[in-house]
C-alpha cells in the first residue's frame, strides 16, 4: 500500500546532538547537573512542553512523511543510527512511499509532534511497530521490533514546567523579537569560555505562535573554541543569503546562546536563516557568521540533516 510523503528541499535547525570524526553520533557534554538527570546512557530531548529521554547513541535529525520512503545512508556511505526527530516545517514535493520502510531500510526513530500520528500501536512484520502516545499535548511516535525500549522511552514523558533540563525556557524569550537585543557587558567582559547553553524557537508568526525546539549544553574545549570564535568574527551583518537558500518565515528557527565565562555570563542571539540580518547579537555588538561560528553548530545541532543553505553562501565567500 502506498502512502505520500514529502521531500525536504531545505534545510532548517531542529535537532541537538553531534558527530564524531568517524561519522558516529557523539552526545554532548553537559556543561552543568540538571535537576532531573538522565539514566544513565540515556539523555534527555525536549520539544514543546515535553521531555523524554532516549539512549546517548540516538542522534537528532528533521522528518517528514519522507521517512517511509527509506533512507538508511548518509551521503557519505554511513549507515544512520536510530533518530530522534522534529518536524520539518520547510518547502515539501510530494512523491509516493511505502507506508513503512522496506525491513533493509528499517531505522528504529522517535518523531516529536507527528501530526498524523495516532495513539496506539501500528503493528509492521518482523516485530516492527510504531507506538504513539500523547504528553503534555505533544504526540510522541516510537518506531523500533524492541517492544522494550518502546515502552521505556515512552514512559521516561514528561511535561515541562518553564524550563527545559538543559535550563531553557519553554516560552520563547522576549529577546528574540524583532529589535530587541541582549543586555550584559558583551562577550568581551566575561573572560574565558566555561560553557555555553543553546536554545533554539521556531519563529513567531501572527496566529502560528513559536514553539520551543530544543535544548543543549555545550562544555569543554568545544565551548571554549565557540566563545573564541563568536568574538573573533567581524563586526557588521550578514552574509546576506541568496533568494535560492533564503528561508520563509514559517521554517525560520533562531538561537539563544548563553554563554558562561569565569567573570560571568552573556546572552547571545543568533540568526541564520533570515534574508539579511544574520549574525550573532551580544548587546554590544553585532557580528556576522562566519564558518567558524556556524559550521560548530551545525555539527552540534543538526546530526542528520545536509548541510545548511546559508553554509553554501559562506563557502564562496
Amino acid at each position: 500500500m502506498a502512502a505520500t510523503a514529502v521531500l525536504v528541499i531545505g534545510v532548517g535547525v531542529q535537532a541537538v546532538g553531534g558527530r564524531g570524526s568517524a561519522g558516529a553520533y557523539v552526545a554532548p557534554p553537559s556543561a552543568e547537573p540538571v535537576a532531573d538527570p538522565a539514566a544513565p546512557g540515556w539523555r534527555w530531548e525536549s520539544y514543546g512542553t515535553v521531555k523524554v529521554q532516549v539512549p546517548d547513541s540516538w542522534a537528532d535529525s528533521v522528518y517528514s512523511g519522507l521517512w517511509t520512503c527509506g533512507d538508511r545512508f548518509r551521503p557519505d556511505g554511513s549507515t544512520r543510527t536510530p533518530m530522534v526527530g522534529r518536524p520539518w516545517r520547510g518547502p515539501v514535493q510530494t512523491i509516493a512511499c511505502l507506508s513503512v520502510p522496506r525491513l533493509a531500510e528499517r531505522i528504529p526513530h522517535l518523531w516529536f509532534d507527528d501530526s498524523d500520528a495516532k495513539p496506539g500501536i501500528t503493528r509492521f512484520d518482523h516485530g516492527w511497530a510504531t507506538e504513539v502516545r500523547v504528553v503534555a499535548g505533544v504526540p510522541l511516535a516510537v518506531f523500533s521490533n524492541d517492544a522494550a525500549m518502546r515502552r521505556r522511552i515512552l514512559d521516561s514523558a514528561k511535561r515541562m514546567d518553564g524550563t527545559d533540563p538543559n535550563g531553557c525556557s519553554v516560552a520563547r524569550p522576549a529577546v528574540l523579537g524583532d529589535g530587541q537585543r541582549p543586555t550584559g557587558p558583551g562577550l568581551a567582559a566575561i573572560g574565558e569560555v566555561k560553557s555555553i547553553r543553546v536554545c533554539v524557537y521556531s519563529y513567531q508568526l501572527p496566529g502560528n505562535p513559536s514553539v520551543f525546539q530544543a535544548g543543549l549544553q555545550i562544555s569543554g574545549d568545544t565551548a571554549r573554541q565557540l566563545g573564541d570564535a563568536l568574538r573573533a568574527a567581524p563586526a557588521g551583518v550578514g552574509p546576506v543569503m541568496s533568494s535560492s537558500n533564503c528561508e520563509q518565515p514559517r521554517s525560520r528557527d533562531d538561537l539563544l546562546l548563553t554563554v558562561a565565562g569565569e567573570n560571568g555570563d552573556q546572552a547571545v542571539v543568533v540568526r541564520y536563516a533570515t534574508c539579511r540580518s544574520n549574525g550573532t547579537d551580544d548587546g554590544t555588538t553585532l557580528r556576522r557568521l562566519t564558518t567558524d561560528t556556524l559550521v560548530p553548530l551545525s555539527k552540534v545541532l543538526y546530526a542528520e540533516i545536509p548541510v545548511l543553505p546559508i553554509l553554501r553562501d559562506l563557502a564562496g565567500r
